[in-house]
């Protein structure tokens, strides 16, 4: 019975699939076989991995195409911009070439140069019968010149407001052409000729301003300015008489008729309109400096001196100043203050502009005055000073000009306290 039983549990051992056949469908395919490590395995692409929806929603947006209808509205504006762009430049290009064309068209016109009508000869009044009819249609023309020269006057104004003196001058040389007695036309015209250095047009438009109006002071102070500017110093003396007779005193006035006076060699009239000038402005350098040097010129060197005094706190620093004091002083007789000042100006200015002070013949009044012999010691040595006088020795009584020392200076700039001692 054991032998039985094991038999049956033999039977069995296979797992209870013995109803299977052995070609069975279950084992048709096989066991699946392990590759060797050594063997690579195929490398996989991402689609191939990635299979989700996910990836795949991301993959399609890739793929997508941009709307046609967002690409030409791109376009448009693109093009859109560049038409602006390009009307811009245009505008700007146009504008240009209109400038340079009427910039063309003026110097075409008034290239050339022609006489101002400012110097040509006009008659300023016309005959004109109101009762004859003709006449009233030439003063309806007239009527209008008039207005026409008004207009170009305004645009002369509008030019200057921009700078353009040139042509302003044009527009009030046009308005004159019209009009020769347009007043604001040849006041302009006055004042832009004498700031552009045009002094002889200048005068004429002034002349025929007076012609029109001589009570006009402001005109006649333009005038003798004017020919002040122009150098006609005899006119600026007929002018400024003309003016100060007829109107209260004026200082620019009076300055302007004591230059042209000096300039005419005139020194005691232009003494007498520097002292009238300085009553009233006693600060005018000019016209103090002016008055010395024509104190100077007329010999009046007491007179010089108090002028050249008065400039000692503003000309201190001047070698000219000092020079003046010394030749008054020497012209005077007082050699002592002559050599101060000489000895001061060697101090401030150096021994070699004073050696050439030395041998002004204005000096000789006092060349023998020991004390002068004794700053001429210490400043160019006895040599120097026996030359200067065989010099003034040998010229006495001539005209002789000055004559540059030919010795040697001393090395030393500053002069020593004891100048004025003698040496041992």
């Amino acid at each position: 019975m054991r032998k039985k039983h094991q038999k049956h549990s033999h039977n069995q051992g296979s797992g209870g699939f013995e109803h299977l056949a052995a070609n069975a469908d279950f084992y048709s395919g096989g066991a699946p076989e392990e590759q060797p490590l050594y063997q690579d395995r195929p490398v996989s692409s991402s689609r191939e991995v990635r299979k989700t929806g996910r990836h795949q929603a991301v993959s399609g947006r890739r793929k997508e195409a941009i709307d046609p209808r967002e690409k030409m509205a791109l376009l448009a504006i693109l093009k859109s911009a560049i038409m602006i762009l390009l009307l811009i430049i245009a505008f700007f290009m146009l504008r240009k070439g209109i400038s340079l064309y009427e910039e063309k068209v003026w110097m075409d016109t008034h290239g050339s140069e022609e006489v101002s009508p400012v110097l040509r000869e006009v008659v300023l009044v016309q005959e004109f019968d109101i009762e004859n009819q003709d006449a009233r249609e030439m003063f309806a023309e007239r009527v209008e010149v008039w207005k026409e020269s008004e207009r170009l006057v305004r645009s002369a104004d509008g030019l200057l407001l921009r700078g353009n003196v040139d042509q302003a001058i044009a527009r009030c040389q046009d308005a004159l052409r019209l009009d020769a007695a347009h007043i604001g036309a040849l006041e302009r015209l006055g004042d832009l000729y004498y700031k552009k250095g045009l002094y002889v047009e200048a005068i004429n438009s002034y002349i025929r301003l007076l012609s029109v109006d001589p009570s006009r002071k402001e005109l006649q102070e333009r005038l003798i300015k004017a020919l002040d500017a122009h150098d006609d110093a005899k006119a600026v003396v007929f002018m400024a008489k003309w003016y100060l007779e007829q109107n209260t005193y004026n200082e620019n006035v009076q300055r302007y008729m004591a230059n042209a006076l000096f300039k005419q060699e005139d020194f005691s009239g232009a003494a007498e309109a520097y002292v009238r000038a300085l009553k009233d402005a006693p600060h005018d350098i000019a016209a103090r400096e002016k008055l010395a040097e024509c104190y100077m010129l007329l010999e009046q060197y007491d007179k010089a001196l108090v002028s050249l005094e008065a400039l000692r706190e503003t000309n201190y620093r001047d070698p000219n100043y000092y020079h003046d004091i010394a030749i008054c002083n020497a012209q005077l007789g007082n050699s002592t203050e002559t050599v101060q000042t000489l000895g001061k100006a060697a101090h401030l200015f150096g021994q070699q502009v004073v050696i050439g002070w030395v041998q002004d013949p204005k000096l000789d009044p006092v060349r023998e005055d020991r004390t002068f012999q004794a700053f001429a010691d210490r400043v160019g040595g006895e040599e120097f000073r026996k030359w200067l006088e065989q010099v003034a020795k040998t010229m006495e009584g001539k005209d002789r000009e000055d004559v540059a020392p030919q010795l040697k200076l001393p090395e030393t700039d500053m002069l020593e306290q004891d100048l004025l001692k003698p040496s041992n």
